[in-house]
């Protein structure tokens, strides 16, 4: 008996979903995870791979986007949440948040200020690499994962908390450098975003938010000293 077409549909869209996790699992291996020294052997680099690297989550992203009955809004790209004023103001609200999140930690490490930041010719990099970060954990964790499980029917509370631990999980394996500390901060990173999509019903919101908040955490010249050591956890 042929499987219905909208069943089937599905199954593929959670299929593509689970390549765009693997495909955040593998960011060193696109020379794309920010916090990464440790490049493996097969690692390939280059802007061109490196931009690869959200590429692909794009086209995986819309092509769940796109299979789904439920259309692109149930994962978090509905046209109607991507240029609207509620989605300008939470981007705006969020990043705020964020920012000044980060430089007051960057205060209580240092008890300077201003906080010292990186050299400028390392801005361009930085701001690639917090983008394109942002682009790849918002569409698989806030946008396909939050929202595949509330179209499941999944308590939005449930989901929110199933998307933050998946993520923090993903960010830690996906990281050779990974600390508690980053540990940390990925978490609270995840638990703000994920709020700002369910408070948007949308990814524009916590995708900007995350970039903005990204590249004013890896702008801090001093790098977090590790909580524990580096394989504690």
């Amino acid at each position: 008996m042929p499987m219905p077409v909208d069943e089937l549909r599905t199954l593929m869209a959670v299929a593509l979903a689970g390549l765009l996790l693997l495909l955040r699992l593998d960011a060193p291996r696109f020379s794309a995870a920010e916090y990464d020294v440790e490049a493996p052997d097969d690692a390939i680099g280059g802007l061109a791979t490196r931009a690869a690297w959200p590429g692909l989550a794009i086209v995986l992203a819309v092509g769940i986007a796109l299979l789904l009955p439920a259309g692109p809004a149930a994962v978090g790209l509905g046209r109607a949440t991507l240029l609207s004023f509620p989605t300008l103001a939470w981007a705006i609200i969020g990043s705020a948040i964020g920012v000044a999140a980060v430089l007051g930690v960057a205060w209580l490490r240092e008890r300077t200020w201003p906080p010292r930041l990186r050299p400028r010719e390392a801005g361009p990099r930085l701001a690639f690499d917090a983008v394109a970060t942002a682009i790849v954990d918002e569409l698989t964790f806030r946008g396909v994962l939050l929202g595949l499980l509330l179209l499941a029917g999944v308590p939005p509370t449930f989901a929110f908390l199933v998307q933050l631990v998946l993520y923090g999980l993903a960010t830690r394996l996906g990281r050779s450098t990974a600390t508690l500390g980053l540990l940390v901060e990925a978490l609270c990173l995840g638990a703000l975003t994920g709020a700002l999509a369910l408070a948007t019903g949308g990814v524009v919101a916590p995708l900007v938010a995350h970039a903005v908040i990204r590249f004013a955490a890896l702008d801090v010249a001093a790098a977090p000293a590790p909580l524990l050591p580096r394989g504690f956890l």
